[in-house]
């Protein structure tokens, strides 16, 4: 298949295929897969699904257009399609559910039904197991530049190799700074809280390698910049979380899914907890630090003043003698007697404050620091060391970060094509998910195909309607009535039915030919060529719309095998003139060997101008209950002509009157008897 060959390819959408998909066998191949989601990069969902649908027709030798020959057809079809798009979980399978129409190839009829019956079998086997609210966080994985690193850079001691780090696109994610000297790379680390030295020594010496600056160890994006990997799987882990879940339920169901998946779950469970607990640990001692020394160096001013306010000094002779013969203060001969207090309250406070901030080792140390030992009230803590301690957490942080970061990048480089298909595959598979959902939830059965024009129904319910109550009705040879004439004229009560059963008819051919399941416990049809849905005129039309609308009906004249349904044809024109028209189509319709059911309220006049024996059957109203409303059996009577319901409204009007008006009813009641 060429793309010329599809009908609304011209050149310049050919060359718009051509290169968004790379050739033009991949263009496609895209338009036979019904990959309407990636169509719309090119065109707009219109055109994405009509394309889709035509080349899929013209590869089976068919037209997606012709089997829906009325508007109303039309119609019904839609509201199908809205129907079953309701199943659907992500904008992919709504907008390839579109793709799907009524055929007259049996090939690809077949092709359908085969999809349809094991999209039922397959949601059968995942009841219960939660796939439609993981189907439902399933979207196509976006592809955005990962946010630029402000505090790191790259240091590089040639120009070749700068020009070669930005052509592939590593200055839009963090500072690549081209370095000639010491100097320079003294003012970066300045400037920088992480410095990456790539190239050669400066000036013979060795630069890399110290706490100030780090000797690159690769030149790969994953070590230099691990961001611009992981931000694809951060952007993208709302959706490849539950898609790894519903991959595992897929496996664990027998469904084939893609290979590999045991370890990007790994990886993508460890990006999704966040960052390393030693990393977290560091991250809370750096945001609680500064407010939980300074609360112990209050608790401590306060234990002190408690203890030293609940003591009391005595000196002996001696020592007033000391301090007086050798010149010491009283204030030292204090503080001699008064270490141990205020020595065992600053431990105090260190351990406290040690514990609250998970210090380790080393770390609880450097508050020996921060807590100053000079004996002094109220105590002061050093501002200097507590700074150093925070500059040094905050460069462990880094390095830990960065360390963490390049893993986890190392290890899912290689995973994320695994997880585009992944996700291709989950939303082609919420395609068919929706189809056997639809057809599970909706009770729908596979329909017989029989050979010779007929459609049967036994237990249809109307898919437009809440509640449906089933009807069953027959034309030609289904075998599920004994009579098998295949035009017939439908009579009956206002509001009992008739309607309701056409549009059945109708979702049931559409349905059948599409290759779907329908709303019946049983149904029986041949394949057509067209079907043809004549809804009900709105008033008697005026001469130029009566001659337009006299015009549609003759297309039913062509050889084709068709179905055609009518709902009250007789609103054209004059009653007289219509039952004459009404009379004639179904004459040609009997002789054609169509399907037709025409609703009319004037079957007697229509049999009087009919030169062929037309079947006319009728939905009977069975009368008032005790509330005086209709009693209606929605299922045909075949060659029955039913009651009209003005005949029983004017017989509820009787019942419920009195006096000279129940007379007027009476006698107007008499005239239908």
């Amino acid at each position: 298949m060429r793309l010329q060959e599809i009908p609304g390819v011209g050149p310049r959408m050919r060359d718009r295929l051509v290169e968004h998909f790379g050739s033009e066998e991949g263009a496609v191949e895209a338009l036979l897969g019904g990959e309407v989601a990636e169509l719309t990069a090119v065109l707009s969902e219109r055109q994405a699904v009509t394309l889709a649908r035509w080349s899929r027709a013209l590869q089976h030798g068919a037209d997606p257009q012709e089997f829906l020959a009325t508007e109303e057809a039309a119609r019904v079809y839609e509201k199908i399609l809205e129907r079953m798009a309701g199943y659907t979980h992500t904008d992919y399978a709504r907008l390839k559910m579109s793709t799907l129409f009524p055929t007259s190839s049996r090939e690809l009829i077949e092709e359908f039904r085969t999809l349809a019956w094991s999209a039922r079998e397959q949601v059968q086997r995942l009841e219960g197991c939660g796939m439609d609210r993981l189907l439902g966080a399933i979207r196509p994985l976006r592809h955005r530049s990962p946010t630029r690193i402000r505090d790191r850079v790259v240091a590089v001691t040639s120009s070749d190799l700068l020009r070669e780090l930005k052509a592939r696109g590593l200055d839009r994610t963090l500072d690549l700074q081209l370095v000639e000297s010491r100097q320079e790379l003294q003012d970066m680390v300045a400037g920088y809280s992480h410095v990456c030295l790539v190239g050669e020594d400066l000036d013979g010496g060795r630069d890399g390698g110290s706490d100030q600056v780090e000797r690159a160890e690769s030149l790969e994006d994953w070590y230099l910049a691990p961001e611009a990997v992981l931000s694809y799987y951060q952007d993208n882990l709302k959706v490849l979380e539950p898609a790894l879940q519903a991959a595992a339920i897929l496996e664990s169901r027998g469904f084939p899914t893609e290979k590999g998946l045991a370890d990007l779950e790994k990886l993508i469970r460890r990006l999704g907890e966040g960052e390393d607990p030693e990393v977290r640990r560091i991250r809370g001692i750096m945001d609680l630090l500064t407010p939980c020394v300074d609360q112990e160096t209050e608790w401590a001013n306060a234990e002190l003043k408690s203890r030293m306010e609940a003591r009391s000094v005595t000196l002996a002779g001696a020592d007033l003698l000391q301090a007086m013969g050798r010149g010491e203060g009283i204030k030292e001969i204090f503080a001699v007697q008064m270490r141990a207090t205020f020595q065992g309250v600053l431990r105090e406070a260190r351990d406290r404050a040690a514990s609250r901030l998970d210090l380790k080792g080393p770390e609880a140390v450097r508050l020996e620091e921060v807590f100053s030992s000079e004996m002094r009230y109220p105590l002061e803590i050093n501002r200097q060391a507590l700074h150093r301690l925070e500059q040094d957490l905050r460069q462990r942080l880094s390095s830990l970060t960065l360390k963490e970061k390049r893993s986890l990048a190392r290890a899912l480089l290689g995973h994320r094509e695994r997880a585009a298909r992944l996700v291709g595959f989950l939303l082609e598979f919420d395609f068919v998910y929706a189809l056997g959902s639809f057809a599970l939830q909706e009770n729908l059965t596979m329909p017989r195909i029989v050979g010779t024009p007929a459609l049967g129904i036994r237990g249809g319910r109307n898919l437009f309607l809440k509640d449906a109550k089933p009807v069953s009705y027959s034309l030609g040879e289904t075998g599920l009535s004994e009579f098998k004439e295949s035009v017939a004229l439908l009579s009956g009560v206002n509001s009992g039915g008739k309607t309701s059963l056409l549009d059945l008819i109708a979702q049931v051919a559409i349905l059948a030919q599409m290759g779907m399941p329908v709303p019946c416990e049983e149904a029986a049809l041949s394949v057509f060529d067209q079907l043809y849905y004549f809804g009900k005129s709105r008033g008697t039309l005026s001469a130029g719309a009566f001659e337009t609308a006299m015009k549609k009906f003759a297309v039913v004249e062509n050889d084709l095998q068709k179905i055609v349904l009518a709902d009250e044809l007789e609103a054209i024109t004059e009653p007289g003139a219509s039952a004459r028209i009404i009379a004639c189509m179904l004459d040609e319709l009997q002789q054609l060997g169509s399907v037709a059911v025409f609703v009319s309220h004037l079957a007697e006049e229509v049999r009087r101008f009919s030169t062929t024996a037309v079947r006319i059957d009728g939905i009977e109203a069975q009368g008032l209950d005790e509330d005086n409303n209709l009693v209606v059996n929605r299922t045909p009577r075949y060659h029955y002509l039913a009651r009209s319901t003005p005949e029983l409204i004017l017989d509820r009007l009787v019942r419920t009157t009195s006096g000279q008006e129940r007379e007027f009813y009476q006698r107007l009641l008499q005239r239908f008897r």
